[in-house]
């Protein structure tokens, strides 16, 4: 389809015209017909007018609800009934006028969507404040989510989507404790993938594309630490493994970028890998439970763990599929994070199970021991990637990881001043070196 190409690569393009023009590899009539061919080919709304429409819709609502609050008390309770309907019913009318008028517009569908959402939330609390419903926040944003996912699919909104999903992440906050199951998240966050899935297939280089992608996997980082919390099954190091690789993963394989560059749900991805795996690099993390290995678990309790365990599985088939077509182009290393935790994990099992909770073992220093080799080689060939793909950025992140695997090690154990001091010094001049030569082989290119 047309409107699908790359609109990244289109703009590359037209930037190099007036070079090609100089340089007489093409004609200015050529260097026309090429601008001229992809100057209308991808008609685009202007983002921020779209969220400032949203935000006037949004503004507008509030305003309502104040002036409904002003003279709130002297309303009788039907009075109270029909005016926390009146919004809702202006919102619906908006909704079916954009649907039959200007449903091709982008504008429009994102404010009518704002301004509904807006009106359910105001209809649903002023109707429990008239009646005196009891209920929590938590069970509040859940009926505002429930309602709330049918506007996103009935007016295509990104910006709609986007509040949804940290509408998710704040129920999810409102109920995180040990003792809640946190199951009914998931649930809420798969209903706005398939928006997601329509939405990459329809325009997967747009801005609103990458940020409703990267605010589903931000929700569903904090998500995996709730289901962890709870699970209490110590599978939780995995289950960030896995997750962070596949976003790494993600990001490679389905947002394409040139050489050299990740796209920023790739970038997360391995901002992601590089911190959880300094985390699990401590002993500390690895301590056995004994308590969760000795308990009888129920089926409400297992499935948790069935869902931590789901994104190692994903990482390993997205890695496996593409190595065995060989068409990989992640690092090899980032995508054995999963498969490395794992081992790690099942030599803390090989030890018993010691009567004091966090108690350290010879199995859980070699599980840290076994992370440490990891978080170093992964940080040596993201350098060695950064040289040779002549990118500073991940040269550096490269270097910043062995530098903060260096750091955690100097603090966490006994060493004397002075091998601390020459461990950063080696530290500073390898950032030192890799600079100057990524700066020497760009000026020499």
């Amino acid at each position: 389809m047309a409107g699908v190409r790359n609109r990244r690569a289109i703009r590359w393009l037209r930037s190099q015209l007036p070079e090609l023009i100089a340089s007489g590899v093409i004609s200015s009539e050529n260097a026309r017909a090429i601008d001229g061919y992809y100057e209308h080919d991808q008609p685009r709304v202007n983002f921020a007018f779209v969220i400032l429409a949203a935000l006037g819709s949004a503004l507008v609502a509030a305003g309502i609800i104040l002036l409904i609050a002003h003279n709130w008390d002297d309303l009788s309770r039907a009075t109270r009934t029909g005016v926390a309907f009146l919004p809702l019913l202006i919102a619906q009318a908006l909704v079916v006028f954009t649907l039959m008028r200007r449903n091709e517009s982008r504008p429009w569908r994102e404010a009518a969507a704002i301004f509904d959402v807006a009106a359910v939330a105001t209809a649903i609390s002023l109707i429990s404040q008239t009646y005196q419903v009891q209920g929590t926040f938590a069970d509040f944003m859940r009926t505002w989510l429930l309602l709330s996912i049918v506007i996103v699919y009935l007016l295509r909104t990104s910006l709609g989507a986007i509040a949804y999903v940290i509408g998710c992440a704040l129920w999810l906050f409102a109920r995180w404790s040990p003792t809640e199951n946190p199951m009914l998240f998931w649930f809420l966050l798969t209903l706005v993938i398939p928006y997601v899935a329509i939405r990459f297939r329809s325009d997967c280089d747009s801005r609103e594309t990458a940020t409703l992608v990267i605010t589903v996997a931000l929700a569903a980082m904090f998500g995996v630490g709730a289901t962890a919390e709870f699970a209490d099954a110590n599978v939780g190091a995995i289950a960030y493994a896995g997750l962070a690789t596949a976003i790494y993963l993600c990001g490679i394989k389905f947002f394409p970028q040139p050489a050299g560059r990740l796209h920023l749900l790739a970038l997360l991805g391995g901002i992601a890998i590089g911190v959880v795996t300094i985390v699990l690099s401590f002993e500390s993390n690895w301590h056995m439970t004994y308590r969760v290995a000795s308990v009888p678990r129920t089926w409400a309790a297992n499935l948790p763990v069935v869902v931590e365990l789901l994104f190692p599985i994903a990482a390993v088939c997205l890695a496996s599929f593409d190595l065995l077509r060989r068409r990989a182009e992640f690092s090899l290393s980032a995508a054995l994070f999963p498969i490395v935790t794992a081992i790690a994990w099942a030599i803390t099992h090989l030890c018993e199970f010691p009567n004091d909770r966090w108690r350290s073992t010879r199995c859980s220093f070699a599980a840290g021991t076994v992370m440490n080799c990891y978080a170093l080689l992964l940080g040596i060939d993201i350098l060695a990637r950064g040289i040779r793909t002549n990118s500073i950025a991940r040269a550096n992140f490269g270097l910043l990881l062995i530098a903060a695997l260096a750091i955690c090690r100097f603090f966490d154990s006994d060493l004397s001043f002075v091998a601390r001091g020459v461990g950063f010094i080696i530290v500073g001049v390898g950032f030192l070196v890799a600079n100057l030569l990524l700066f020497k082989r760009r000026t020499a290119s």
